[in-house]
């Protein structure tokens, strides 16, 4: 198997930022933050999608990452080196509020960048044919 090309490869992490994004907002739905906080599978489901997503951004070329500069990188990457590496001072609240406030902005965000990836790889789903 050859290795993806950097734009390959990019769209894949890409695709688990929005991937995991849409799982974190999904197993939150409608939780309220007392829920969340109560509820200890609910909290490391939802903290393993924000690790994933920091360790997919993390991944994505600087070079890709220009592309979008509304997308808050850094604080991503940052948010998962504090998850992955500091777990016993984990801000859940924080967690909870990066999940409920931010995520609908970035899946907002990524969307075209995914587009943009897709189209110049000429990447499309068979299921659309």
């Amino acid at each position: 198997m050859s290795p993806l090309d950097p734009r390959q490869r990019d769209l894949v992490k890409c695709e688990d930022m929005r991937i995991h994004a849409e799982r974190a907002r999904r197993f939150l739905a409608d939780r309220s933050l007392d829920e969340f906080l109560n509820d200890q599978m609910l909290q490391d489901a939802v903290v393993r999608c924000v690790e994933v997503i920091g360790e997919a951004a993390r991944r994505v070329s600087e070079q890709t990452r220009k592309r979008a500069p509304e997308i808050p990188w850094k604080l991503i990457i940052g948010m998962r080196n504090v998850l992955a590496h500091e777990y016993g001072t984990v801000d859940l609240e924080k967690v909870y509020s990066v999940v409920t406030d931010d995520m609908p902005e970035l899946l907002i965000q990524i969307g075209p960048l995914i587009s943009e990836l897709e189209q110049e790889i000429g990447w499309h789903d068979d299921e659309s044919r």
